[in-house]
């Protein structure tokens, strides 16, 4: 992935500066943003900065609308600011692993048990309130654990017009699904007596 321009450089410390936040490191180089992890009086979050040359342009300004509906049913990292002229948006950073890390360490069924109980309980809110994440399924990224919880992120692609299928999408790619090496672990892991 490529490095920040120019342009982006100057929207990323004009955004840090405005409100005096600490840059800290770089989480991710996406298709369409970067991940930056920033702090306050020592306090961590996520900054999202989008690429110049992302093809979805007002990634962000989507994002924004999905995540405040969800954050108002505890899902998702909490939204802190959103600069529509910089194209930043701050929110909650989540330490956790992604979902296919952790259940490659030395997972418990009742952990894992506890821990799709809620995963599905936010799917099944998610298509309740009308919102189709559309990302759920697949490498297991955009599903974090924090303190063996799941925190569902990257809600960029999601959508208020598809009808939702998040509870019947996660259950399918889970149970259902021969291909997914995550999935065969989950399997495995709750199969265990």
């Amino acid at each position: 992935m490529r490095e920040l321009s120019e342009g982006e450089k100057a929207r990323l410390n004009a955004f840090l500066s405005a409100k005096n936040l600490k840059l800290r490191g770089i989480i991710a180089r996406g298709h369409s943003s970067f991940v930056f992890l920033v702090s306050h009086r020592g306090k961590m979050f996520a900054l999202k900065l989008e690429r110049e040359d992302s093809g979805r342009k007002e990634m962000l300004k989507k994002e924004v609308t999905n995540l405040k509906k969800a954050n108002r049913f505890g899902i998702g990292p909490k939204l802190y600011d959103y600069n529509s002229k910089l194209n930043v948006v701050l929110m909650e950073f989540v330490p956790g692993k992604p979902f296919r890390e952790w259940l490659s360490t030395n997972i418990k069924r009742a952990e894992l048990l506890e821990f799709l109980e809620e995963l599905f309980y936010q799917a099944a809110i998610l298509d309740k309130i009308g919102l189709d994440h559309g990302q759920l399924c697949g490498r297991g990224i955009n599903i974090l654990v924090r303190e063996n919880k799941p925190v569902i992120i990257d809600f960029e692609k999601a959508s208020q017009r598809r009808k939702p299928h998040n509870f019947s999408k996660l259950f399918a790619w889970l149970f259902m699904n021969e291909s997914s090496g995550l999935a065969r672990r989950v399997r495995e892991i709750l199969l265990k007596k």
